[in-house]
Parts: C-alpha cells; structure tokens; sequence
C-alpha cells in the first residue's frame, strides 16, 4: 500500500470511530436524561396532573373549543359533513405544550449536568480521567462549562413558552393570529388595557390577577426577572461563575442598574442557578390552570350547534 492510500485509510478509520463515538453520545444522553427524570420524576414540573382520569384532557378539549376548535364528535344527520373547522386553536395550544416540554426537558438537562459537574469537581476520582492535573483539571472546566450553556438554553426556552401562552391570550381576545411582534408581556398589557375594564368577570378572577401578579414581578421567580435573565444571555453576556476578577467587567456592563438590581442579575452558583430555573418551571406548571380559566373568560367561539 503507498503511503496516500494508508494516509486515507487511517483518516477514515478514524472518522468511523469517531461516527461510531457520536452515535454512542446521542443514544447514551437520551437514556441518561430518560433514568435521571425516573429516579426523580416528581421534581420536575409538568402541565398534565398526575392521576386525574383524563380531566385534563377534557379540559383541554373544552378549551379548544372555545376558542373555535373543531369538537371530538360532530352531531350530523347521515347525509350532511361537517363545517370547515379552524385548527388554529389546536395548533397555538399543541405550541405551547411544546416549548413546555422543551424547556422542561431543558432544566432537566442542566440540574443533571449541575449535579454530574459537581461530583466530577469533588470527586475526580469517579471517573478514569488522565493522570495530569492539567488534563484532569480542563476536563472538569469543559463539564463546568456545559452546565452554563444548557442553564442559558433553559432560561430562553422557560421565557419562550410563555411568548406561545401570549400567543393563544391575543388570539382569545383580540383574534390576532399573527405573532411577529407582541410577546406575552404585550399581550398581556393589552388586555389589562382594554379587556379587564369591560369585564368584571376577568377583573375579579383570582386566575387573571395570579398571572398579572407573576407578569409584573421582577422577584426571582416572576416573569420580568425571567425577560431579565434571558436578555442577558441572549444579548449582554454568557451565563458563567462571575470570578472576581471579572467582576469589574460585570459592573461595567450593568452600571446602569441599582446595586440591588444588578445582584439579581448576577449568575449563581450552579446549584442555585438550577434552583431558579427549577422555580420557574414550577410557576409555568402552576400558572397554567390559571391561564385556562382565563382564556375561558375571552368571547366564546364555540360552534354549539355541530358539537356533542
């Protein structure tokens, strides 16, 4: 064999294992998260309650309906089709229950790379890691690192799922299927202006005041320190332990903010920065019950006459 063709045998036996290697990485990863979640299920907020025999399904249903939704059943004489049906309302609702999931699966992922970093860090002798300090110490640096990155993707997809809760208020009130430009808190806004003063019902429900407590507050688990949070990861600064000789570059980037508010804004310590994210989802999970009952306050465009 010439030297070219060994050359380009041994790259694509190399490329093969490193296939082979990845392969292993995607399939692992997906168990691993699977066998976290079921060793600590109850941990992780979801929308659907557990054990309620199918009520919120119903519920859901209901809902759906409401805002226009084709029913389940259509009652029909055996020569007649049913209406054209808007699926919109299932699709803007089926969105949201997405990006919920996403964002779960997105704490989920950064609270075990929190923990695995963590044992790595105070136990590197759990895993068969090279004998060099330095090699040792750049391996748990690069497991430290991956926590950061999936805690910054968590905060934009908890934020994003209330951006698809707006997107089915603006449909409900104002029937505006275009979503471009107004996320949840201008959704929000705009009922509170225009809605909430043309219907006690909506101004006295303990659900709508819920949701504009959580859209208004900029306590840690409020809605406006979330925007906060997410804006600094999208457009300011990457989400890392803040060392103290970066501290002046931290300031520097939020002078314009009280002592107290830059504090807020401050990246944690790992295990406390999993503690907001896990705060957030809980409030996402607990609010949604809320979101409902107000969406079923929005004008009715139930088609009664087709539905069972």
């Amino acid at each position: 064999m010439v030297k070219g063709e060994h050359e380009t045998t041994a790259k694509q036996d190399r490329l093969v294992t490193v296939l082979g290697n990845a392969v292993s990485f995607v399939m692992n990863e997906a168990l691993v998260l699977a066998q976290y979640e079921a060793v600590q299920e109850s941990k992780f907020a979801k929308l659907w309650p557990a054990g309620d025999n199918g009520e919120f399904d119903k519920r859901i249903n209901r809902v759906v309906q409401h805002l226009g939704g084709p029913p389940e059943l259509y009652v029909l004489p055996n020569d007649q089709e049913p209406p054209p049906a808007d699926n919109y309302p299932e699709a803007a609702m089926r969105e949201a229950f997405a990006v919920f999931s996403r964002a779960r699966k997105s704490v989920l992922r950064a609270h075990l790379f929190m923990a695995g970093s963590s044992l790595l860090a105070k136990q590197p002798d759990l895993m068969d890691l090279p004998d060099s300090p330095d090699a040792a110490a750049l391996f748990i640096k690069e497991a430290q690192a991956a926590f950061w990155e999936h805690a910054e993707a968590a905060y934009i997809r908890l934020y994003s799922f209330w951006d698809r809760v707006g997107q089915v208020l603006d449909f409900a009130f104002f029937n505006i299927r275009k979503f471009d430009q107004n996320g949840f808190t201008a959704v929000m806004d705009r009922i509170h202006s225009n809605a909430v003063p043309m219907d006690d019902r909506l101004k006295s429900s303990n659900s709508w005041k819920r949701i504009r407590s959580f859209q208004t507050s900029e306590k840690d688990d409020g809605l406006k320190w979330l925007l906060q949070r997410r804006n600094l990861v999208v457009h300011s600064l990457h989400l890392h332990a803040v060392q103290t000789d970066e501290e002046g570059v931290f300031k520097s980037q939020f002078n314009h903010l009280d002592a107290a508010h830059r504090e807020k804004l401050r990246p944690r310590e790992p295990a406390e920065e999993v503690a907001l994210l896990m705060g957030q989802l809980d409030g996402a999970a607990t609010l949604f019950s809320d979101f409902l009952s107000v969406v079923e306050l929005s004008p009715s465009r139930k088609r009664d006459r087709w539905s069972l």
